[in-house]
This record gives structure tokens, sequence and C-alpha cells, in this order.
């Protein structure tokens, strides 16, 4: 265990640096009952595959880890093909005439898109997020962040969408997790073409049956050869695609004020009522402000996050630069990230069947036509953690070590580098009684600091009372909080319900 890069079939697998909400419920026997008895619970649960010393000292074969997928004979259909292509909707057809079956994206709104899609179509369908959770009577079919994947369950159909985020270093894990754990007959995968010989390679080692549909794109995608130039430039159904929450509202003000048009904003960490309102504006499902041609809202400023499949009427994409900040350091975006982004433009049946795309700037014309031209690199390996039940029981082999100590070793000794941030985070978390108990790792990584951590330190004296009455923030007066890390807290609540 000393280092997590599996050189199985090429190092296929390689190890992400994020954990798995695989052990929610490993997480509420250590906080509600003994220990011993969490114990029992895991030992049963290994040894049906074999020996718990087996189990640990080869993590070369991480399809075994999920038995029930194992005992499916699945069909796997890759829907591959460049956006707007129609690959997730010919997928989801598919979803909606299942008797059960579970839709997996990379973002909230995906979900949520989905759920009420499925829902309106009368499939009864419920929408599971890290931040929300919805539950219709009688429903069959779950739409979720791949993160929050029941891989315990069975089901005719399984939609994974994005499936080329397989190789993202700080998200691959879980599209892997789904890809080998999701127990369904019949598992439909969404992506680039540049996945295909990656999860072809995967598959040959569960043993799955593969086939690979191809498709192309609907509608033409015009790469302008001038710049936008001035904000006076902007026309209706114009999306500017900027990389920071700061950048997103300062071009909102300028437009607004210099382009004489009103804007919606989307990103990721917009807070989830927020965040689901404007994307319900978005899609026209209530008073459109960006669909409607009739609205006085007319240009959408976007984060990348709308390259992820987002179903949205835009005529034109406008990157504020090519070059963002991914948490390490400025670098230049990828040809998948530009091409993911720029094809959101023009969409088949749309107001806007014809898509165009261009920058701010002259001086990003190159990259972004270059990248345009370009075949995205293919994918040679997969994000991998192994799950938190094998980490504990791995940790029962080694009594002289706590668990937590075991587990911030394993994190520190990731193929990918942790930033001086990421390690405090883990070293702080790994003292943390509600860390300890109910929080998964990558809610650590992705959504806390260390003043969130401290107040989950005192939330969690708090937490057995919150069954009687509501929590009151001034228990955390104390730490300085922006009203964003208060509803991170608030987030974090909801998940260790779930």
């Amino acid at each position: 265990m000393a280092s997590f890069l599996l050189r199985h079939n090429r190092n296929l697998f390689a190890c992400s640096l994020f954990g798995n909400k695989e052990h929610f419920r490993l997480y509420f026997q250590f906080r509600f009952q003994s220990l011993g008895a969490a114990a029992n619970m895991v030992h049963s649960y290994s040894s049906s595959s074999g020996s718990i010393r087996n189990d640990f000292t080869d993590l070369t074969c991480p399809h075994s880890w999920y038995p029930k997928a194992r005992e499916k004979h699945r069909r796997v259909i890759l829907h591959v093909g460049p956006t707007n292509s129609g690959k997730t909707y010919h997928a989801l057809k598919q979803l909606e005439s299942s008797a059960s079956g579970i839709y997996c994206g990379p973002l909230r709104l995906l979900a949520w898109e989905i759920a009420k899609r499925l829902n309106k179509v009368q499939v009864p369908c419920d929408l599971i997020t890290g931040q929300e959770r919805e539950e219709v009577d009688g429903a069959n079919h779950k739409a979720v962040t791949v993160e929050m994947a029941d891989v315990s369950a069975d089901y005719q159909c399984a939609v994974i969408d994005e499936i080329q985020m397989i190789g993202c270093t700080t998200r691959g894990y879980s599209f892997t997790r789904a890809l080998l754990g999701i127990a369904a007959d019949e598992l439909h995968l969404c992506g680039d073409p540049a996945a295909v010989p990656l999860i072809q390679e995967i598959l040959k080692i569960t043993g799955d049956e593969v086939e690979v549909q191809f498709y192309e794109r609907l509608s033409p995608l015009i790469p302008l050869n001038v710049p936008l130039g001035s904000f006076s430039n902007i026309r209706n159904g114009d999306c500017i695609v900027a990389f920071s929450r700061k950048e997103i509202y300062s071009l909102k003000k300028r437009i607004e004020k210099e382009g004489n048009h009103l804007c919606s904003v989307v990103y990721g960490s917009l807070p989830p009522e927020t965040r689901t309102r404007q994307f319900k504006v978005l899609l026209g499902l209530q008073a459109s402000m960006f669909n409607d041609a009739s609205s006085e809202f007319d240009v959408l400023v976007a984060s990348d996050a709308i390259g992820m499949g987002l179903n949205l009427n835009i005529s034109r994409i406008i990157f504020s630069s090519t070059k963002k900040f991914d948490g390490f350091e400025v670098r230049d975006l990828t040809v998948p990230e530009i091409k993911q982004i720029a094809g959101r433009a023009g969409r088949y049946g749309s107001n806007f069947p014809e898509g165009q795309v261009t920058c701010l700037d002259e001086d990003d014309l190159p990259l972004l036509h270059s990248s345009l031209n370009s075949p995205s690199p293919i994918l040679e390996r997969a994000g991998l953690l192994p799950t938190f039940d094998l980490m504990y029981m791995y940790s029962r082999l080694h009594p002289r070590y706590g668990f937590y100590q075991i587990l911030v070793k394993c994190i520190c000794l990731f193929v990918f580098p942790l930033s001086i941030a990421s390690e405090k985070k883990i070293v702080t978390a790994s003292y943390n009684e509600v860390a300890k108990h109910c929080i998964p790792l990558n809610f650590i990584f992705k959504s806390l600091n260390l003043k969130i951590l401290r107040c989950l330190n005192i939330l969690y004296y708090y937490i057995p009372k919150l069954h009687y009455s509501p929590f009151i923030f001034k228990y955390c007066r104390h730490i300085f909080l922006t009203m964003r890390n208060y509803l991170k807290i608030i987030s974090l609540l909801i998940v260790i319900n779930y």
C-alpha cells in the first residue's frame, strides 16, 4: 500500500485524491453504534469475495470490489460523439422506457434537469445530489450526481453521462466507481470518443458485453475569425464563459451597462435554490428569461460548467479567456475543454440551429481555432480510490495505527500531488469529530476550508439536538464565516442526514 498507482493493464487505473461516498452507512455505524458492530458489518461484507487479507494486499482488481455488479452480465452501450449530437437523448429514451433506472451526471443541474424530464413524461424519478433530495412517491428511477450513485441496488437501465470525466484527476474515481459498481442489466455511457479505448479495456476485465454507437453533430458550429471586441457587439442569445465567480459578476455588470442587455448568471457554486431557480428560468420552465425570445433577459454569463451537457438555447459562445486557474496554476484550456464549451452554441431544433464561437480578445483566437480542429487526446488512465470499507479493513490489519492515521498517510501517497492547503485540511479533518464520523472525503477537499472544519467541531456537539430543535448559527459566531460558508455547512447537514 506504499502507492496507489495500480499497474494493471497499462495503468488503466490511477488513484484520485478524493474520497468515496459509498461509506455513508459505515459512517453512521461509527456515529450511532459501537465500533465493534461496524467492524462485524464490514467483515461480513468483505468475506463474500474472499479473505480480508487478500482483499487488501491486491488492489489491482478493483472490479472485484463490486460483487453485485459482477453477478450480472451487463450490456454496455457507448454513445459517443461531439456536443449536440443526440447521444444523451438516445440513452435517456432507453431510461424512460425501463422499469427501473438511474441517471448519473457530473452536475447537480443536469441531475435536476433529467429528474424533471422523467417526471414530466410520467416516469416518477427521485432527485439525489450532495445538496438536495427530492423523493417522488412510487419512483423506481433516480437522477443523481455521480458521487451519489447507489451501487447496492439493482437497475434495469443506467446512464452515466460525460463518461470521459473518468480521466479527471479530481473526480475520475467517482466515474470509475459508477462504471464498475452499478448493477444494471443495461448500462449506457455517454461522452467523448476519446474515452472509448480506455472504457473498452476496462470492460474487458469485467466481462461485460460492449457496443459502441457513434454520433455526428446535428447542427453546424462556426468558429469566427474576429473577436467580440466591444460589449456593444453583444446580441441576443450570446453566452459569455468566464472562469471565476468574481469575473462572472464583473462581466454581467459591464454587459448590462455597455451592451444594453439583461443577463442571467449560472455557475456551479450558486446556492441550490438560486441555482435551480436560475436554471428553471434558463430552460423556460417558468417565466423564461433567457430562452424566451420575448424576455428582456437575453444574455447568459456562465462558468465552464455549461460545457457538461446543459441544454440551453445559445446562439454564440464567447470565451472571456482561454486560460483558467485550475486550483494549482493558471493554464491554457485543454482541447476537450474548449470543444465541450464551444459545442454548446447552436442547438438542433431551437431558435439558434447554427452555432458560432469566438473570444473577447484577438490573442485567444489561435488557441480556439487550433483546438476545434484537433482531436481530443485519447484517455489512458481512469481515476480510482479504494472504498472506505477497504481502507477501514486494511487499518484493522495494522492495529498499531489508527484508521485516520492510515487514511492521511494513504492520501499523501496518491499519484496526484496535494497542495499545502489540502494537506492542512486532511490533517485537520483527521482530528475533527464530525469529519471522522459523517463527512465523505470529497467534501473535505471540494467544499470545505479550515474555518468550516472548526465550526463542524462545534456542530458535532449539537447534532443530537437537531432532532428536537433547529440549529442556531450563534454557536459559531466567534468564527467569521461568509454566507456562502454557512450554506456549505447546511449542505453538509443534508448529506449527513442522507
